[in-house]
């Protein structure tokens, strides 16, 4: 329907556009039969190029598709969430500050995707999160504008929420591994804004689970600061050494300046000797030259 609609727009105005030109360049005559086979020509043309950007969409359609399954919920939307959790954590830390697929209770067999190894030697565990199907559903029932279901889809991934937040909790948190707070990663700011709509959700699963829930920018800019602090705390590892070489530093530099001092006076005693050197000198000449005149 949508490219019937087109076709009899471009057919309008194509036929508009070849009665103005004809009429224009040929006042005298005008022949009928002339533009309506130009514009068999020109609908001819255009059929042609919207088969073309029919089979163009056509194309897009399987990749598309592709990506709305692996995006739908399920083991595929897991690692939508891993890789992307795993890209923002490589690109602020290098490969020694972290682990991934970490067993945090050794026997367990429950893995985080991703531990920061943090400078107490404490673990900073964080795990993606993604209800791609449950937020599927809230997105339809806006579409329709359904407030009814609007709620109830909202309810439910409320529900998933604090559920993924308590089993992160029991499973990634220990005491004397983990520092005593975990991070669940929603990979989607759209997901997130949502999550903030839900009145103090966020506020309540940190009180309740120990939990923080971030989204892309706010993990990226959180995990920033926890490397700044990495810095920091080497640096002040390092302090004292670094005021150890100031100190050798600085006995050198007296060293220096009383050898500049030395020999600053040295110079002095130098000129001065020179200096005598120069008055006896000229005595000298002055009495020769007297004794040459008394000769003479």
């Amino acid at each position: 329907m949508l490219y019937i609609t087109i076709l009899l727009i471009v057919i309008i105005l194509l036929l508009a556009i070849l009665l103005y030109i004809s009429v224009r360049n040929n006042s005298n005559y005008f022949d009928p039969r002339d533009s309506i086979r130009d514009i068999d020509k020109a609908v001819e043309r255009q059929e042609s190029t919207l088969f073309d950007l029919s089979k163009d969409i056509q194309s897009f359609q399987a990749p598309l598709n592709k990506l709305n399954r692996y995006l739908s919920g399920g083991t595929l939307a897991g690692k939508f969430g891993e890789w992307s959790l795993e890209a923002i954590i490589k690109d602020i830390f290098h490969s020694q500050q972290f682990l991934s697929n970490y067993e945090v209770i050794p026997g367990s067999g429950k893995r985080v995707e991703f531990v920061i190894k943090l400078p107490e030697g404490l673990l900073l565990p964080i795990d993606a999160k993604f209800p791609s199907g449950l937020f599927e559903n809230y997105l339809t029932a806006i579409e329709q504008k359904d407030e009814t279901l609007v709620k109830r889809t909202k309810d439910d991934i409320k529900r998933h929420i604090l559920k993924d937040a308590n089993d992160i909790k029991d499973k990634y948190i220990q005491t004397g591994v983990t520092v005593d707070l975990g991070i669940m990663y929603i990979p989607s700011e759209s997901l997130m804004q949502l999550i903030d709509s839900i009145e103090n959700i966020r506020e309540k699963i940190f009180r309740d689970h120990r939990i923080l829930i971030m989204g892309p920018n706010s993990l990226a800019a959180y995990l920033i600061s926890v490397h700044m602090g990495f810095r920091t705390l080497a640096l002040n590892e390092r302090a004292g050494e670094i005021m150890q070489e100031f100190g050798k530093m600085k006995k050198e530099f007296e060293k220096f300046g009383n050898s500049t001092e030395d020999l600053m006076k040295k110079t002095d005693a130098l000129l001065k000797t020179v200096n005598e050197h120069a008055t006896r000198e000229r005595q000298m000449k002055k009495s020769i030259k007297n004794m040459d005149q008394l000769d003479s």
